[in-house]
């Protein structure tokens, strides 16, 4: 009958409670849901917790009972079973597989990390919006300003506040370049065949356009907005790894990144600044992205504007976001044949009290990696959505081989299966409907927040 007693049943019959709009006003009286029958069976396949037995507020809201098991807005009981985590858990030490093979530029897979520009403390940040005497800024430079707080209320969220973008920002007008927009691209950004001037010059010259507004101390980062006319027109682009630039506060070395995708890429026909800038920014910082699926709604570095803005915690783990509080680090070389580990999570969206990642190591050099989203401030969950990867409620998992390449080919359809990392199971839809088994390893949800894993022969 799959129900739990965590709520005592009333011990007699009640005066009718009257009926109820809709149940989250019932529950506000019948925290449980109300049932007609002492002893109720509930006919849903999930776990829920006991109803109150007050057969008159049944009978007034029996219209709330949409499956007719004589229980009128039951209410899912998320972790039923007792954690067994916790004898096989590991120091995260263990999970900190060395990476020492096909070093990429962008980046590092696994321990130890490194970035251009740190993912901790408080990161300075210029965002500017430059325009051209050919390519005029065609809306306010003020309303990206919500653009700013968008990131910075990111940042401190995702992070829980290990990472601050401190971001100089002015909106009264567009900063006007110098030259036409013909002459601020690269020849090996996004599809642009020639360069008029040296990057590092276009770069210096934009700043230098800015400097009598902005206070470039101690910047590292700098995102700039081009009007889509400059992009699509001209190959507008700006790109580079701690350039070096010449301010009225003094010389700095800052990555710069400029486009909005409008070169050679689909973009929405109203594309937000802020998500991208986050996407692009963080490559900077040591986030590889583009992975387990590029393409995928499920990460602001998989789909700058996909349904979820959330990192991997892989990623987030590797560059010091998560720690003891969101991880259980399990090693299989620990597991018992007869072992299995229940683990309760929050979401990767919400964060909360429990964990927020699994990460299984499998050898020296690969893991799997266990996560549960659901809708939040920064992700919009739909099992049914129009898009080629719905961004869906639940467990997902990912194997992640640090020592693999890097492989990214959006042409080539089995880009996942070579990639260093991947979705387990359906790359499209991997939200866990049913056990999987990866190599040594059994991965079964038992319910909306547990989720249970165990070797398998």
């Amino acid at each position: 009958m799959l129900l739990s007693a965590c709520s005592a049943a009333s011990p007699q019959l009640s005066e009718s409670s009257g009926g109820f709009a809709n149940c989250r006003d019932l529950n506000t009286a019948f925290e449980t849901g109300v049932s007609a029958d002492a002893d109720p069976i509930n006919i849903g396949s999930e776990v829920i917790l006991r109803p109150e037995f007050d057969a008159a507020a049944y009978s007034d809201n029996r219209d709330l009972d949409d499956d007719a098991d004589g229980i009128a807005c039951e209410v899912i009981n998320e972790a039923p079973f007792g954690e067994t985590w916790s004898t096989l858990a590991q120091p995260l030490e263990s999970c900190q597989v060395k990476e020492t093979k096909n070093l990429f530029g962008g980046g590092k897979k696994g321990f130890p990390p490194s970035s251009w520009n740190p993912a901790l403390g408080k990161v300075r940040i210029a965002v500017i919006p430059v325009d051209f005497p050919n390519a005029i800024g065609d809306e306010p430079a003020s309303s990206y300003q919500e653009d700013v707080k968008q990131m910075e209320d990111w940042a401190d969220h995702f992070s829980r506040g290990k990472m601050t973008y401190n971001i100089e920002f002015h909106g009264d007008s567009w900063i006007r370049a110098p030259k036409g927009a013909e002459w601020y691209r690269c020849e090996q950004c996004k599809g642009a065949k020639e360069e008029l001037q040296p990057k590092a010059k276009a770069v210096q010259e934009l700043v230098a356009a800015a400097d009598s507004i902005y206070d470039f101390s101690n910047v590292e980062m700098i995102y700039f907005i081009f009007p889509a006319q400059a992009e699509e027109e001209f190959g507008t682009t700006a790109y580079g790894f701690d350039v070096p630039l010449k301010t009225s506060e003094g010389a700095i070395s800052a990555s710069v990144y400029g486009e909005l995708g409008g070169v050679i890429n689909a973009r929405p026909e109203d594309p937000s600044i802020w998500d991208h800038a986050i996407h692009e920014l963080l490559h900077f910082q040591g986030f590889i992205g583009h992975g387990p699926k590029n393409g995928s709604g499920y990460y602001v570095t998989t789909n700058q504007w996909g349904q979820s803005k959330a990192v991997t915690s892989w990623e987030g783990f590797l560059n010091g976001w998560y720690g003891d509080d969101e991880i259980v680090c399990l090693d299989t070389r620990a597991f018992e044949a007869d072992q299995e580990a229940i683990v309760t999570m929050d979401s990767l969206d919400n964060f909360g009290p429990n964990k927020e990642s699994v990460i299984v190591r499998l050898s020296d050099e690969e893991v799997v990696v266990v996560e549960r989203r659901e809708s939040g401030p920064f992700t919009k969950t739909c099992s049914d959505c129009f898009t080629p990867s719905p961004v869906e409620e639940g467990f997902i998992a990912y194997r992640v081989n640090v020592n693999l390449a890097p492989y990214r080919d959006d042409n080539d359809p089995n880009s996942d299966s070579k990639n260093f990392w991947g979705f387990l199971g359906s790359s499209a839809r991997p939200a866990l409907k049913e056990p999987l088994t990866y190599k040594q390893i059994s991965i079964e949800p038992v319910s909306k927040k547990q989720v249970k894993i165990k070797l398998v022969d």
